[in-house]
């Protein structure tokens, strides 16, 4: 179900948007195969096996309550314009910072909100408003492409009490129905500036949360996987995470893997 009345400036790219698919990502794997290429976006108000960060992580929303989306992306996709080539470590963040951003300018154009919103980017792939989690990012590579999976709680006014605490949606966050589709340009835009932005890690890392706070590490997305304890120093400029383990002297770099602030911090 081709789109013609969103504009893609992601190379003009196609926009599908479907009542219901099992995932978007799924579906984007399926144009590829058909010959889909850079700036491809697959949106859905629904899917029926949407799935998150990590083997046992699902998204579930209710209908129409999220913007679902894939964009399919080449870390050289922006070559016809003069860009240089994207560190594909940096597109979950990237991808993240156009989220980030185009939500503090969804909610600034409307006239009915009275609510100025500040989002921070939780390395590697987390979307945040006061402390709380709106958005997640996941990458997957195929056939030389990459694949940018996200969802944004839009209109969500409760969630399952195991995210009570630290879930939001943009509704509860600042008070004003803000419809998927209505968020789906802004994000696009600002993505398409980001893939193309020199500055864009340091814009990545200004937004980065825990800088200087104490975090647990963990280099794998199996709970009983290695943990290191540690200091937030920052990211370097291919996305990976800077810290300074406990007792050692020197930083580390992390390239994959997902942090929590300690308790008490």
């Amino acid at each position: 179900m081709r789109n013609e009345k969103i504009y893609n400036p992601i190379g003009n790219a196609p926009i599908y948007i479907y009542p219901e698919l099992d995932s978007t990502m799924l579906e984007a794997e399926r144009l590829i195969s058909t010959g889909a290429g850079h700036g491809t976006v697959v949106v859905s108000a629904y899917q029926t096996a949407g799935r998150g960060r990590g083997e046992a992580s699902v998204w579930d929303a209710e209908p129409g309550s999220s913007l679902l989306a894939t964009v399919v992306l080449s870390p050289d996709g922006g070559a016809a314009s003069g860009c240089a080539p994207v560190e594909p470590l940096l597109l979950p963040l990237i991808t993240g910072l156009a989220i980030a951003e185009a939500v503090e300018a969804v909610i600034a154009a409307r006239k009915d909100s009275q609510t100025e919103v500040q989002a921070g980017i939780k390395w590697p792939n987390d979307v945040f408003i006061e402390g709380r989690k709106v958005a997640g990012v996941l990458c997957r590579g195929r056939a030389g492409l990459v694949l940018a999976g996200f969802g944004v709680n839009c209109l969500q006014t409760s969630f399952p009490e195991a995210l009570e605490e630290s879930a939001a949606s943009l509704l509860s966050a600042a008070a004003v129905p803000i419809n998927p589709l209505e968020l789906l340009p802004y994000v696009l835009r600002r993505l398409s500036a980001g893939l193309c932005e020199q500055a864009v890690p340091a814009k990545i890392e200004k937004r980065l949360l825990w800088r200087g706070q104490r975090i647990a590490i963990m280099s794998s997305s199996v709970p009983e996987g290695p943990r290191f304890n540690g200091t937030l120093l920052g990211l370097d400029s291919d996305g990976a995470l800077l810290f300074l383990p406990t007792g050692l002297r020197d930083p580390m770099r992390m390239i994959t893997g997902s942090i929590t602030l300690l308790d008490g911090e």
